[in-house]
């Protein structure tokens, strides 16, 4: 197995597109080179990057891009979960082939799998592999939790360095601290509620986090507040940012669209398009009262002044 170590801030990909809907691949290097020169630690190609969206072909490309445009500067994790077997070990071992460096494995969100065929379906993948996989339950996807058994029993077989986790089965906190018990503290575990429950999870003890784009400074600086033990710190930041995340965590749509257009404010992408068809539009007073707090979160967790439009 290559010696990658997966750990610290690393967002999620905001796809971009063209007028015409394909990708706009050098709007996606240009992400990628921003937040990597924010200090985070990679990126995450996943749900939220629209990969679901995406042809077959597309997300092949997009993995290598992605691990093309990262290089030796941080790690690259690819979304490579299917609704069938065979599409994840098709999209695992295309990832590994073009250099990503890990994979975000999540189940199939069609049918209500039981522990045997949970176990069944990542194992499989896992042992097809040979970098590191980071086992993802999608809350808003599963049709029945993943269970703390099937997750300790992957970590016992495959060990802590090839299987990790980003657990979003409600409530997040306490099922991190059942799995660390499950598992003898060997679990790598990564937030993925946008750092919501950053504050309270990483002191039960987080390998990583994994936000996205729009918030890379915002949780770049959070982590950093925690990992020096500056409490008071990362709660004026982390209970704003939870308070952010309850207006865009309402739908994979909800928070495109939110974020889409926060970057696009930014000049960090030159279009807010969602590749259709999508089920969500965001109304004007949510979008005055999120621009108001994402405003002043950035003005709290960046160096540099952000240049923004002021808001209406």
């Amino acid at each position: 197995m290559p010696d990658t170590v997966i750990e610290g801030v690393l967002p999620v990909v905001i796809l971009p597109y063209s007028q015409d809907y394909t990708v706009d691949y050098v709007d996606l290097r240009r992400q990628i080179d921003h937040v990597l020169a924010t200090g985070c630690d990679g990126m995450v190609m996943g749900q939220v990057s629209e990969v679901s969206r995406l042809t077959t072909s597309e997300r092949f490309e997009v993995a290598e891009v992605l691990a093309d445009q990262i290089g030796d500067r941080g790690t690259s994790i690819m979304s490579t979960g299917g609704e069938s077997l065979a599409q994840a070990l098709e999209f695992s071992r295309q990832a590994e082939s073009v250099g990503i460096d890990g994979l975000l494995l999540m189940h199939p969100s069609m049918p209500a799998l039981g522990d045997e065929e949970m176990y069944r379906y990542f194992s499989t993948v896992i042992e097809a592999v040979d970098i590191p996989v980071l086992i993802h339950h999608a809350k808003s996807l599963a049709k029945r939790p993943l269970s703390i058994s099937v997750q300790a029993k992957l970590l016992e077989a495959y060990g802590p360095d090839k299987v990790q986790f980003k657990p979003e089965a409600a409530p997040t906190p306490p099922r991190v601290s059942e799995l660390l018990a499950a598992s003898n503290g060997q679990a790598r575990i990564f937030e993925g509620d946008g750092g919501m429950m950053l504050v309270d999870t990483y002191q039960r003890g987080l390998a990583g986090v994994i936000p996205a784009t729009e918030i890379a400074e915002i949780t770049h600086a959070l982590w950093h507040a925690l990992k020096a033990d500056d409490i008071r710190r990362a709660r004026q930041i982390g209970y704003p940012l939870a308070y952010l995340m309850c207006h865009m965590m309402n739908s994979i749509d909800c928070y495109l669209q939110i974020s889409k257009h926060l970057l696009h404010r930014r000049g960090l992408i030159n279009r807010t398009l969602c590749r259709p068809p999508h089920d969500f539009r965001v109304d004007p007073h949510t979008l005055k009262e999120v621009e108001t707090v994402y405003h002043e979160l950035l003005a709290l967790c960046t160096t540099s002044e952000v240049q923004m439009e002021a808001v209406a």
